[in-house]
């Protein structure tokens, strides 16, 4: 059994994102096992309506993290707390996406545009054309690359592993696509990071050949919120706009430090540390 101290399942915006700032602060025993870098969602799919979704920074209209952080948890299926870090932390993610050559529009002032979308009352949103999160995945596989981030690709996951008490998630069961072979991976922390299923609707932006790997976590014992509040936007807890983060408040170690790496502005995965004791709701 291999064993790693993060194990990340899946490899679209999430996972790559969390991948890269983890190693950033220094957590380096890091595995990403995917499908395969190019067959996700996040790269894969287009929409003339795609746009990232930060803190207000554009024009003279104000914004703030509790301002943000309370239309974020408005509709019922979302944390208080886990909005808050997402605001709080959106304007350092976005620009570290800047940074990694994602070319979001700017003025000659430095300002990047903001617009409203739908059920949006600040202009927060902004994009880079139609398949702005494959520009996002593109610049976060170069960056896991340059850092040698291990990356284990014709990975299909198959099952989490919990302790004993089946309260915590401890690793996970892959299919090896080229062998055949089974292969099990342990790991104190996981981040599940393959999104919703992209063909829950009739007519989509999302390929159909890509169905999502929630139900993974559904029975490894996780529990989901119903999406209660669609929009046009894609929501700022996950790459498909479907299925909000499944959480663990109490969980201890690393968790405070994954939660805040996994925030890069528009995708976070669903990071599973459960523990029975928790109460998973909204705030």
């Amino acid at each position: 059994m291999n064993k790693v101290n993060t194990l990340i399942i899946g490899s679209g915006a999430a996972g790559l994102a969390a991948a890269v700032r983890l190693h950033a602060q220094k957590v380096e025993n890091i595995a990403v096992y995917t499908e395969g870098l190019k067959m996700g969602t996040s790269i894969n799919t287009g929409s003339d309506k795609q746009t990232y979704y930060k803190l207000g920074m554009y024009g003279a209209e104000g914004d703030s993290p509790c301002m943000m952080a309370k239309d974020l948890s408005a509709g019922g299926a979302v944390h208080g707390d886990l909005a808050l870090v997402e605001a709080s932390l959106s304007p350092l993610a976005f620009h570290h996406l800047v940074s990694l050559g994602v070319p979001f529009p700017h003025d000659v002032y430095g300002q990047y545009a903001g617009y409203k979308t739908d059920h949006d009352p600040k202009r927060r949103a902004t994009s880079c054309g139609p398949y702005t999160s494959r520009d996002m995945c593109r610049a976060l596989i170069d960056e896991v690359q340059r850092r040698a981030i291990r990356v284990e690709e014709h990975r299909l996951c198959h099952k989490l592993l919990t302790d004993k008490a089946g309260t915590r998630v401890i690793g996970a069961v892959f299919l090896n696509m080229d062998t055949g072979a089974w292969e099990a991976v342990q790991a104190e922390n996981v981040i599940f990071a393959t999104g919703g299923p992209g063909g829950m609707y009739a007519a989509s932006v999302y390929p159909k050949v890509h169905n999502g790997g929630i139900g993974i976590a559904l029975a490894a014992g996780a529990r989901h919120i119903t999406w209660r509040n669609p929009s046009s936007v894609w929501h700022p807890l996950n790459s498909a706009g479907t299925f909000p983060a499944v959480t663990c408040r109490c969980c201890p170690g690393l968790f405070p430090r994954i939660r805040m790496a996994m925030m890069n502005g528009n995708f976070c995965g669903n990071i599973l540390q459960l523990r029975q004791k928790c109460t998973m709701r909204s705030s």
